[in-house]
């Protein structure tokens, strides 16, 4: 019942929120066949319909809520991603949990990418969003990766404080769950939409 009223909670913020393009900007996402075009190190972005995916969209001002990283095992393409643990999805699965089955994709110009990935299966879910740790958010983890494997910043960190979900700190409800999980303003973090927006990622056009 909890876990309702906070998904309420939120739900009722964002629509109560003033028109904002940076709302609206992802409006078209893409529901193709998409076996075939994705290559490894496609980053691919969904709308998820998980409990924290409001408050995701709430913090960012944006439709995008997840996010992780195409990588090839034994010719078949999966999603590497974070969900309780840090995982291998299929790639079909990953898009059928989407909403509406719709997803954004984006590749990086560098040729041949090979992710390395065993190092991080199995790990936790890093609740408190924190970049110091060796555990992992979805976004976080293409962060991580493209930063250390690649070469590649595709973003700068921001503050917690900097994100939209402070401006919903007078809701008990919510500044409870932020404490709950150690969610700390000062904090440094990289949202799925930082991501998105990067200048060193292409749209791909199925």
């Amino acid at each position: 019942m909890k876990k309702i009223v906070i998904i309420f909670a939120v739900l009722v913020a964002i629509v109560a929120l003033p028109y904002s393009p940076m709302l609206f900007e992802l409006a078209t996402a893409q529901s193709q066949p998409i076996k075939g075009i994705v290559k490894e190190g496609d980053v691919i972005f969904q709308t998820t319909q998980s409990r924290q995916s409001p408050l995701i969209q709430l913090a960012t001002r944006s439709k995008i809520s997840h996010c992780g990283i195409v990588v090839m095992r034994n010719g078949k393409p999966y999603v590497l991603e974070t969900l309780n643990t840090l995982k291998l999805t299929p790639l079909d699965k990953f898009v059928a949990r989407s909403k509406g089955g719709k997803y954004w994709l984006k590749r990086s110009d560098k040729e041949n990418i090979k992710i390395k990935y065993d190092h991080y299966l199995g790990k936790s879910y890093d609740v408190a969003f924190r970049l110091d740790n060796d555990i992992y958010y979805c976004s976080e983890l293409v962060y991580d990766i493209y930063k250390k494997q690649l070469g590649i910043e595709l973003c700068k960190p921001k503050k917690i404080d900097d994100y939209l979900i402070l401006c919903t700190e007078k809701l008990p409800i919510i500044k409870k769950e932020m404490q709950r999980r150690g969610i700390k303003k000062e904090e440094y973090a990289v949202a799925p939409v930082d991501v998105f927006r990067s200048e060193k990622l292409r749209r791909v056009k199925l």
